[in-house]
């Protein structure tokens, strides 16, 4: 799998999608903070709403520059240079009338961008980020990997957890997020609910099983690409119950502060990224989360 696909390399250009909500900010924190860190440079989008360009009247062409309405899209440029914690060097905003998912592929189509970067919206419950529209068609749609983000910034990712299921896909989200992170502590987790492990036991059989599962996941670490320093530190985790509960609660007890999915076509951490009847695991996980899209991955 080393030599199948291009050297893996840190994105160059980033796109920021922002709604202008709190949790948009957050977003925009972590996008800015990753562009300096690559130095790479960085595209804000916001989609202005049909309705916003509507109520803008012809009338107004005839009057005095300081008696019409502000541009709505010089008011949004405004706000998001205002908002910027920390300068970027190459730092583009783009607004533009449309529906939000589209104006957003249609930018990162166009200037080829190698990360998208959004926030998290608010769902029930106290401060629970859920995936909203935008966030689920993106992950879904995009050419590229997306970032949810989802807590304050407190400094660079420092310790990382990857979710897998063994497949192509999740090997490359592993090796990605070695090369986008190198200095970061990881951990590997391979979760799944086994039917009836309560009835076998500590018998022969349930040992032999646990024995290849652990060679499983030390063949999966071993075979992707990364840096060795990357590789050294690894710790591989086998856990036995439902993927969304075990990565919840490694996040919460090891206090990680970014989970990686690599798995964005088949297999079954997709579909309880995405859908099914299990709880979703961006719903159901407090740390960032980074879907590692795989090229010609669909």
């Amino acid at each position: 799998m080393a030599n199948a696909l291009p050297l893996f390399k840190p994105p160059q250009k980033i796109l920021l999608a922002t709604d202008l909500s709190a949790r948009s900010d957050r977003a925009l924190d972590r996008a800015t903070q990753l562009a300096r860190q690559w130095n790479a440079g960085l595209i804000v989008v916001h989609a202005l709403e049909n309705q916003t360009i509507a109520s803008r009247s012809p009338f107004y062409d005839d009057l005095p520059s300081w008696r019409r309405p502000p541009d709505p899209a010089l008011v949004v440029e405004r706000q998001i240079r205002r908002d910027l914690r920390e300068p970027v060097a190459d730092l583009r905003i783009i607004v533009t009338q449309g529906e939000a998912p589209e104006v957003i592929l249609d930018v990162a189509a166009q200037e080829r961008c190698d990360l998208i970067v959004v926030g998290a919206t608010r769902g029930q419950g106290l401060g629970r980020a859920v995936l909203g529209r935008t966030v689920e068609y993106l992950i879904r749609r995009a050419p590229t990997s997306v970032l949810v983000v989802k807590s304050r910034l407190s400094g660079a990712y420092r310790h990382i957890l990857v979710g897998t299921d063994f497949t192509a896909e999740a090997g490359y989200g592993l090796s990605v997020a070695a090369h986008m992170f190198p200095d970061a502590a990881f951990a590997v987790m391979h979760a799944f609910d086994m039917p009836y492990r309560s009835l076998s036991g500590a018998s022969q059989l349930s040992r032999d099983f646990s024995a290849m599962e652990q060679e499983e996941i030390r063949a999966f670490v071993r075979d992707a690409d990364m840096p060795e320093s990357v590789r050294s530190g690894i710790v591989t985790l086998i856990e036995h119950g439902r993927p969304e509960v075990m990565i919840h609660n490694y996040v919460i007890e090891q206090n990680a502060d970014l989970t990686v999915i690599g798995t964005v076509g088949h297999g079954r951490l997709f579909h309880l990224l995405i859908g099914g009847h299990a709880p979703k695991i961006v719903d159901g996980t407090p740390s960032d989360i980074l879907v590692v899209r795989m090229p010609g991955a669909r």
